[in-house]
């Protein structure tokens, strides 16, 4: 790779960093927007076992009772690294084996598992030297490894079980139309362009790295040209040109884009909303960084005690329950409808008690959570 492809390279490395740290953030404002409970709540000796785990688990959902989890454990000098995908159909009452890696993943490090649908899910697992892609067409039955065009992939992202996109860190972009069987080359998106979204295969976003203000891109047309949306400051302000920022899009369900941008000194990100492709934003101030959406306009926010819902966007919120049980703590939502949702809870590890990842889930809307069992390797 010569000079002028090895820098925006260094610039993605460094945005990927970036956008770690905003995740991060986020999640530690989720507690610290809580007007209550000021320390975490560790597991108990006497919560039930099969409803608490230490492993770092993710998860996928695609209805109020079937999803995916992704299990990891992380390897030591004497034990080796593992990951295991699990599926479940009757709200977490058991949570079936899929897949397990062992030896094999030592090194490795997994992104959240991509359902597409009930049969069909995705898994890129990110290595030291290269990515491996892998493919379920049968609901977990069967994986198979896919190729991939280049060994250094950054992002791959699927709109349904055929139609999907990658994006190496040497700023390549690929498209596929047979669920990852075959890739074939887009137009190089913008040089500081990274953390590709996409929704339909005719509208992608990716956000900005250069220095400068802060900014995102689109494409309408499949990935052939993109258009730069400067971000606007915060009302009565203006972006300071000596600041850094640190950037993140994410995509509404059906329609519209979030941008989050985190200034140098701000305790929390400044959150903007589009609807028309980026032609204009509007600030929005959730009570929570833990934001869902249920779809464009309807959204939930989630501290450790309350649950708050908005109904037109983020501009305006009601509490919904201020009563939340006591171990909600850095809340994960998984909307699926008004009624329906999904809840993972992570408290860390501290001196006197283990790391508890605990599940949830709501059929009121929220008024009332009721635990669910975590998977466990047999």
């Amino acid at each position: 790779m010569d000079t002028e492809r090895s820098l925006p390279r260094r610039t993605r490395a460094t945005a990927l960093i970036a956008l770690a740290a905003i995740s991060i953030l986020g999640a530690g404002l989720a507690f610290l927007y809580s007007a209550q409970s000021s320390k975490p709540q560790p597991a108990s000796a006497s919560d039930n076992p099969l409803l608490v785990t230490r492993d770092f688990v993710t998860y996928s959902f695609t209805s109020p009772t079937e999803g995916w989890a992704m299990d990891m454990t992380s390897g030591t000098a004497f034990t080796a690294s593992r990951l295991t995908i699990f599926r479940t159909v009757d709200r977490g009452r058991r949570w079936e084996k899929q897949l397990s890696l062992s030896d094999a993943f030592f090194g490795y490090g997994a992104l959240p598992l991509q359902a597409v649908d009930q049969a069909h899910c995705f898994m890129l697992l990110r290595g030291p030297s290269k990515e491996l892609l892998f493919r379920t067409a049968d609901r977990g039955a069967h994986w198979d490894q896919l190729a991939v065009p280049d060994p250094n992939v950054e992002v791959v992202t699927f709109t349904d079980r055929d139609y999907g996109w990658l994006l190496t860190s040497g700023n390549d972009l690929y498209v596929t139309r047979d669920a990852g069987s075959s890739w074939q080359p887009l137009p190089a998106p913008p040089q500081d362009a990274s953390a590709l979204r996409l929704r339909l295969p005719t509208e992608a976003w990716m956000t900005g790295v250069d220095s400068g203000p802060p900014h995102v891109y689109s494409s309408s047309d499949g990935g052939q040209r993109w258009h730069r949306h400067d971000l606007p400051s915060p009302a009565g302000g203006s972006w300071d040109p000596n600041s850094y920022f640190q950037s993140s899009v994410e995509l509404l369900p059906h329609a519209g884009v979030v941008a989050h941008v985190l200034r140098d000194g701000d305790p929390a990100p400044f959150t903007l909303t589009s609807f028309d492709g980026g032609g204009t934003w509007r600030d929005v101030r959730p009570p929570s960084a833990a934001v869902a959406y249920q779809d464009a306009s309807e959204w939930w926010a989630m501290g450790s005690t309350s649950l708050y819902k908005s109904s037109d966007g983020g501009q305006t919120w009601t509490e919904v329950i201020s009563t939340l049980p006591d171990w909600m703590y850095r809340p994960n939502l998984y909307i699926l409808d008004p009624e329906h949702a999904w809840v993972s809870v992570s408290v860390p590890a501290s001196l006197t008690a283990p790391r508890a990842n605990r599940l949830a889930f709501t059929e009121d809307g929220g008024l009332h959570w009721t635990r669910a069992q975590v998977p466990h390797e047999s």
